[in-house]
């Protein structure tokens, strides 16, 4: 799915039409022609295999629990 207009954009437009604010991360394959190649090729150079999620999500991290309340952020320790 293309980030652009894909399935997330949707979701993120629903929740936004009902007023739900949370953070989210928004990954997909970019819109643009993807050249010839393996889909392990595609997804690892789109950044939505699993190292490149990983790390998507790992950075983003630290910025989801600067806001939460200090249990949280122990638990997530």
């Amino acid at each position: 799915n293309v980030v652009a207009g894909g399935a997330g954009s949707g979701v993120a437009e629903l929740l936004n039409a009902e007023a739900v604010t949370m953070p989210m991360l928004h990954l997909g394959l970019p819109d643009s022609f993807q050249h010839h190649a393996s889909r392990e090729d595609l997804l690892a150079e789109a950044g939505i295999d699993q190292a490149g999620i990983r790390a998507a999500v790992l950075k983003r991290w630290p910025q989801l629990m600067a806001g939460k309340p200090p249990a949280l952020n122990a638990a997530a320790g």
